[in-house]
């Protein structure tokens, strides 16, 4: 490299940088990594989130596709609501599910206050906490995550990462040409408590987290995930 070189790779590196210290301290800072991903409770990444999921006091259904999917929502909102209507953004996913095989009566819409239930579909779910990922934009209004009283998300088994870690570097290859309004973790049913430990749910958004995960599980999976709930702290 020529002197000439030299000097102007320096002063680039001083408009970058601000001053050596500047330059010294980004290199000390690179050199240290990224921190552990928290472990799992299980070496099974499904069996992990289903056991956060459980002690988040969210509930789990299972379907193998799409169509199952629908028919376990139907049966859900007809058990607790007596009724097959719900409503959804306008997601793309959402709008291809076979809605009518199950009778469900979707309503592409923001949720209303007197809406008992609304639908979404997760960019992504982590083990590690038993949460969901939503994105919210035009066609997915965050009303829809917080008005209703029973929110329902569908989880694709192959949204399913491990970590923290693992779904930002999801959501950032997600958002590299545009970014959503909100980015959701959502955990569990909406809860609080105050000074004095009552718990009291359904304040600041949903009574009940409601979700469908499509894809392979084994059928025993759930039951053994609960038996061990009561043994894991989290």
């Amino acid at each position: 490299m020529t002197e000439a070189q030299t000097e102007i790779l320096e002063r680039v590196r001083k408009a970058q940088y601000g001053s050596d210290d500047d330059f010294e301290i980004q290199q000390s800072l690179a050199a240290l990594g990224s921190a552990p991903a928290a472990p799992l409770d299980f070496d099974n990444v499904l069996e992990s989130f289903l056991l956060r999921l459980s002690r988040n006091t969210a509930s789990v259904d299972f379907a193998a596709n799409r169509a199952e999917a629908v028919q376990r929502i139907s049966d859900f909102l007809y058990k607790k609501h007596a009724t097959r209507r719900v409503v959804a953004g306008h997601d793309s996913r959402l709008a291809a599910m076979p809605w009518r095989e199950g009778g469900v009566l979707v309503r592409f819409d923001v949720a209303a206050p007197e809406d008992p239930a609304s639908i979404s579909y997760a960019k992504l779910a982590v083990a590690e906490s038993g949460s969901v990922v939503l994105f919210s934009n035009r066609d997915n209004p965050a009303a829809n995550n917080w008005l209703v009283t029973d929110h329902i998300v569908i989880v694709d088994g192959q949204d399913l990462v491990a970590s923290y870690e693992d779904a930002w570097a999801r959501i950032r290859n997600l958002t590299e040409n545009a970014s959503p309004r909100g980015i959701h973790f959502i955990s569990g049913p909406s809860s609080t408590a105050d000074i004095a430990g009552h718990m009291v749910k359904g304040a600041h958004g949903p009574l009940c987290l409601h979700i469908v995960y499509i894809g392979d599980a084994d059928a025993d999976l759930q039951a053994r995930v609960l038996e061990k709930a009561v043994d894991i702290k989290i």
